[in-house]
C-alpha cells in the first residue's frame, strides 16, 4: 500500500509550523505561514550577524525581537 503523502511534503509542513511557533514564541509576533517562511532565514541571518558583532551567541529570542523591532519595518 503506497503512502498517501510524500515524506518531503510532511517535513516541509512540519518545518513551517515549527518556524511559525518559534517566531511567535521568540518575538511575540503572530505571522502567517508565508510571513514566517520569509522571515525565518532573515532572523537566522540576523542572529548570526548580531552574534558576530557582539562576540557571543545572542540567542534566537534576542535576534527575533531585534529583527522585528529594528530591522523589519511593518
Amino acid at each position: 500500500m503506497p503512502i498517501p503523502l510524500k515524506l518531503d511534503h510532511v517535513i516541509e509542513a512540519l518545518a513551517d509550523v515549527e518556524e511559525r511557533a518559534l517566531l511567535a514564541r521568540a518575538a511575540g509576533r503572530r505571522l502567517s505561514r508565508h510571513e514566517a517562511s520569509a522571515a525565518w532565514p532573515a532572523v537566522l541571518k540576523h542572529k548570526y550577524l548580531l552574534s558576530e558583532r557582539l562576540g557571543r551567541d545572542v540567542g534566537l529570542r534576542v535576534a527575533a525581537v531585534d529583527y522585528f523591532d529594528n530591522v523589519r519595518i511593518a
